[in-house]
């Protein structure tokens, strides 16, 4: 699979490559855009990352022509970007852009962006089965569970989730302190969006995170936190455009 990263840092493409290499991808990277667009045919990209804060005037040209030759499903495009105004998030929905990546967040929730951006258009064959997803603030994701011996409510912050799993920051560590490898939680309480999802969990680990793997969830509760994992990059491009400031006229 070839990976196109189009930026002036350098540091980007070996960011990309230290993460995406894993998995099957090869790194081709550009620092002028010019010859990207003058080569788009021949190149050929199977995901294509694209710097808009270093070249904020190219990538449009770029994904023209690219989504003449091939569509989103056959070469994702995806735009690193610091707070877009509306109409440039519009473009990029217009033109056919995959998604679009807060160049605020960290370089792993970056990265972790990008995976999930391709795998919901292309798929990955690497020996990690399930999607992860590291949390931010506008994701809509708690979850609290009982403590399975002093019946306590513990709550806290999810550091990353999976289909699988979880990592787990309580809020106040005393009250998981005694927490022990396979210990049952048999009542967790998992907030998808506006919906609450019983679930039943057993821990992994315990100590600066709670590592849990989930072993059951009520009728239709896996397929609710699947479709969340799949629709974060529709969710993502829809708040850039509802959040960005209009220019004035």
């Amino acid at each position: 699979m070839k990976l196109l990263v189009v930026a002036q840092r350098e540091d980007l493409k070996d960011l990309i490559a230290y993460h995406l290499n894993p998995i099957g991808f090869e790194i081709v990277y550009f620092s002028d855009p010019v010859k990207v667009i003058d080569n788009i045919d021949e190149l050929e990209p199977d995901l294509l990352v694209f710097n808009a804060v270093d070249f904020p005037r190219h990538w449009k040209p770029t994904l023209k022509l690219l989504r003449e030759k091939l569509s989103k499903e056959q070469a994702v495009f995806v735009i690193l970007a610091k707070d877009p105004p509306f109409e440039e998030a519009a473009k990029a929905t217009f033109l056919g852009a995959n998604g679009i990546i807060d160049a605020n967040l960290t370089e792993k929730q970056q990265m972790q962006r990008l995976e999930e951006l391709y795998r919901r258009y292309r798929s990955l064959k690497d020996k990690r089965r399930f999607h992860r997803l590291i949390p931010t603030e506008a994701d809509k994701l708690k979850l609290i569970f009982s403590h399975p011996r002093t019946l306590a409510v513990v709550t806290g912050s999810l550091a990353e989730i999976s289909i699988k799993g979880a990592s787990f920051r309580p809020h106040d560590p005393s009250l998981t302190a005694d927490l022990r490898r396979d210990d049952q939680l048999q009542h967790c309480t998992l907030r998808v969006e506006d919906e609450q999802i019983a679930v039943a969990a057993r821990i992994t680990r315990n100590g600066e995170d709670i590592g849990l793997q989930f072993k059951s969830f009520e009728t239709g509760g896996h397929h609710k936190l699947f479709e969340y994992f799949k629709n974060r990059s529709q969710r993502e491009l829809k708040t850039a455009l509802r959040s960005s400031p209009r220019e004035e006229e």
